[in-house]
């Protein structure tokens, strides 16, 4: 059964420097033109009322590492 962590418990799991280079890497392989960025996925849903913005993409060639 999956866990639902809180948010605290997420805070103390996040390395918040790996995750600013993480960020900055995307960014340069992103301009670099080494990535695949599709528009962004959009569900209406009526109910309950709400919406979901589905933002994914993948680097070119890469190889999966988990």
């Amino acid at each position: 059964m999956p866990k639902v962590l809180e948010l605290d418990e997420i805070k103390s799991r996040i390395d918040v420097l790996k995750l600013i280079q993480a960020i900055e890497d995307g960014f340069v392989l992103y301009s670099d033109d080494k990535v695949v960025v599709p528009p962004v996925g959009f569900l209406n849903f009526k109910e309950p009322p709400g919406d979901v913005h589905i933002k994914y993409g993948y680097v070119k060639d890469a190889m999966c590492t988990f």
